[in-house]
C-alpha cells in the first residue's frame, strides 16, 4: 500500500508487517487459479466474474477510491476485495496500467481462514493489523486528528504499554521489538513481535491483569475498542481463537506466579 503523499518510514514498516502476515495467513491456502493479467480497468468489480473473488496484488497498482475520491495505492503483497461481500460503502478498485492479480474465492478463502484455530489466529492477527494500517492511512489524510490515536505508538525501554490494575479500551500488537509481562511486579512472560495483547480486559471488560513494558525500543499497533469489537462481530471465529490462546497463557502466567512465590 502506498500513499500519494505523506508516507513515512514508520507507516512503511508498518505497511511491510501487514504484508508478511497476510502472507503468512494465506499458506496453505491454494488460489482460485492462474494469476490474471489486466491492462488496465475502471472498475475490478463490474465484471460478473471477479464479483466472488478477492485478490493479491503480485505486480503493479491499484488505486482504491470511495466516494469518488481516492485514498490510497494497494501494490505488491496487498490482498484486494475482503469488504465486497459484506454490506459495507463499496470501493471502487481501478487499475491505470498493467497489473498481475493472483485470484481466491472470497467464500473459499474464509472457510480456509476459519478452518482451524492456528489459521484463524493468524487471520485476526493480520486483520488488527489492516484495520491499523488504514488507520494510519486515515491519519495522513486528515492530518488534525488527534496523533495520540493514530494506531500506532512508539515505547522507549522502560516505558510502560499496559499498567495493571488501570481501565482498558485498546489492544496490542508489537510491529517491532518485544515487552516484558509483569504481575504484581514478578516477570511473568514476554511479549513479542506479531503476538497480541491487552484483548482480555476488553472482552472480560474488566482492569488490566498486567503491566507490560518495553524491554527495547517498540512499535506497536493499537486498536481501539471500537476497531477491535467490529472484527468480533464480524469473525467470531477470531474471537473464540484469541480466548483460547489467552486461556492457555493464563494457565501459564499462574503457573509462574505461583513457582515465583513458592521457590
Amino acid at each position: 500500500m502506498f500513499l500519494e503523499s505523506n508516507y513515512t518510514e514508520q507507516f512503511e514498516k508498518v505497511d511491510n508487517h501487514t504484508k508478511h502476515l497476510l502472507e503468512v495467513a494465506l499458506q496453505g491456502i491454494p488460489p482460485l487459479g492462474a494469476a490474471l493479467t489486466y491492462e488496465c480497468f475502471e472498475d475490478l468489480y463490474a465484471a460478473d466474474a471477479n464479483r466472488d473473488c478477492v485478490f493479491v496484488v503480485e505486480e503493479g497498482a491499484i488505486g482504491h477510491q470511495q466516494d469518488g475520491k481516492t485514498l490510497f495505492h494497494y501494490d505488491a503483497g496487498d490482498l484486494v476485495g475482503m469488504t465486497q461481500g459484506v454490506e459495507m460503502p463499496r470501493a471502487k478498485y481501478y487499475a491505470e496500467s498493467p497489473v498481475l492479480l493472483r485470484p481466491y474465492n472470497r467464500d473459499a478463502l474464509w472457510a480456509a481462514a476459519m478452518a482451524n484455530t492456528d489459521k484463524a489466529r493468524e487471520w485476526g492477527t493480520y486483520l488488527i493489523a489492516e484495520w491499523g494500517r488504514q488507520t494510519a492511512v486515515i491519519a495522513a489524510i486528515e492530518p488534525e486528528v488527534d496523533r495520540t490515536s493514530l494506531g500506532f505508538q512508539t515505547f522507549k525501554p522502560g516505558e510502560t504499554i499496559i499498567q495493571e490494575g488501570t481501565e482498558s479500551d485498546t489492544v496490542y500488537s508489537i510491529v517491532e521489538g518485544h515487552a516484558e509481562v509483569f504481575v504484581n511486579n514478578i516477570k511473568v512472560g514476554e511479549v513479542l513481535e506479531d503476538e497480541i495483547f491487552g484483548a482480555l480486559s476488553l472482552l472480560t471488560n474488566s482492569p488490566r491483569t498486567a503491566t507490560v513494558i518495553a524491554d527495547v525500543r517498540c512499535l506497536v499497533m493499537v486498536v481501539p475498542r471500537h476497531q477491535f469489537e467490529t472484527m468480533i462481530k464480524n469473525h467470531p471465529r477470531i474471537c473464540l481463537s484469541l480466548m483460547e490462546n489467552m486461556a492457555r497463557q493464563i494457565v501459564s502466567l499462574n503457573k509462574q506466579v505461583t513457582a515465583a512465590k513458592n521457590p
